[in-house]
């Protein structure tokens, strides 16, 4: 089975943590990781290689050649290309056979791999996790009409894919949501909404401890810690994520121990502050790069 992530600079960090977690606790399931770059640097690419300590990791850059030969719509606010870049890995990844779990970089594997491996999809091309918008009625409802499902339908987070690469293929899933992306090109949730739209309920659901996550609420994880203590995978969802000085997720103690395995073990954690700075930062970069690209075609 393969592992795959995407990842872009604001991310190595959370990569990186990703990656020693992969090496510590997948076990002998995975026989290869690949991750997906966005404006990757070298000396990134050595930082994460360094997390992983193994052999079978693979870099692929993500560039414009990529994104334009199978996406029908543009880059933009509503689909990042690290967000192409799991719609986009069957194909790309087009000698691969199998199993493939994508999982987002903002993600810790906490438990061997090996039951996805032979876990029985029975026909279907992904499995996944109900999404935790269903544990609020009104708000899954308004998700699924948002992209035209009934309001009954299950919707899975797509931060854990387990893939299967023959099906996917065969049931063209990549461009069917590619297609759907074009239908509707102000989705609110990005690819998920595109996935689930194009898959339409056709998927298996596994079990919450292969993707679990909580939303805040009012500052404070309410789920019972013991979820957390089963993680099979641990998702952290939202806008505060573990390696910032203000988070107070259940499993940051699990995060901080496999970034002390990390080059960065020893760099500062993101204040709210320095958080700003960044994200305006990115804007500028992205404006500057946009405009760049515009006036010399590069």
């Amino acid at each position: 089975m393969i592992v795959a992530t995407a990842t872009d600079t604001a991310y190595v960090e959370l990569t990186a943590v990703l990656l020693a977690s992969i090496a510590d606790r997948a076990g002998d399931a995975v026989s290869a990781v690949w991750v997906f770059c966005d404006r990757v640097s070298d000396e990134d690419k050595k930082r994460m290689a360094a997390s992983y300590g193994r052999p079978d990791l693979h870099f692929l850059d993500i560039d414009d050649d990529m994104v334009r030969h199978f996406a029908t719509g543009p880059v933009n606010n509503h689909l990042s290309r690290t967000a192409y870049a799991r719609i986009l890995m069957p194909l790309t990844l087009a000698e691969a056979t199998g199993r493939l779990l994508y999982v987002d970089c903002d993600t810790l594997i906490a438990a061997p791999l090996a039951p996805l491996a032979t876990l029985p999809m029975q026909g279907f091309a992904v499995a996944a996790v109900d999404d935790v918008a269903r544990l609020v009625p009104q708000r899954h409802i308004t998700r699924n009409r948002a992209i035209g499902l009934p309001d009954e339908m299950r919707y899975f987070n797509s931060g854990v894919l387990l893939i299967d690469l023959d099906a996917w293929r065969r049931e063209r899933v990549t461009e069917r949501t590619l297609e759907f992306i074009a239908s509707r090109p102000s989705l609110p949730m990005m690819d998920q909404d595109a996935l689930n739209g194009a898959l339409r309920g056709e998927w298996l659901p596994l079990d919450e401890s292969w993707n679990m996550h909580h939303r805040l609420e009012k500052g404070v994880y309410k789920a019972d810690p013991a979820v957390w203590e089963g993680a099979r995978i641990v998702h952290f969802i939202g806008q505060v994520k573990p390696n910032y000085t203000d988070c107070n997720h259940p499993r940051r103690d699990l995060f901080m121990a496999y970034r002390a395995r990390t080059p960065f073990a020893n760099a500062p954690l993101k204040t709210k502050l320095g958080r700003k700075v960044e994200k305006r930062a990115r804007k500028l970069r992205r404006f500057f790069g946009k405009l760049k690209r515009r006036l010399f075609g590069a």
